[in-house]
């Protein structure tokens, strides 16, 4: 789940099923695209807020039991 802060501060990545993120050892927080690794169009750490991407999929939620 993301936050209202989050979203502000990655964009769309904050909910792409595509976007992992990367906490460094100082602590510093990048957002890696997987994209990237298939598709040279994509920019492995993509500059942020991410307003508008081609690449971009939702994030599912996982099917509950019902």
């Amino acid at each position: 789940m993301t936050t209202s802060d989050e979203r502000l501060r990655v964009g769309l990545c904050a909910a792409c099923q595509h976007a992992r993120t990367i906490v460094s050892a100082k602590g510093s927080r990048f957002t890696l695209c997987g994209k990237a690794q298939e598709d040279p169009r994509f920019p492995k750490y993509p500059p942020l807020p991410v307003l508008a991407c081609p690449g971009y999929a939702p994030e599912t939620a996982p099917e509950s039991p019902g």
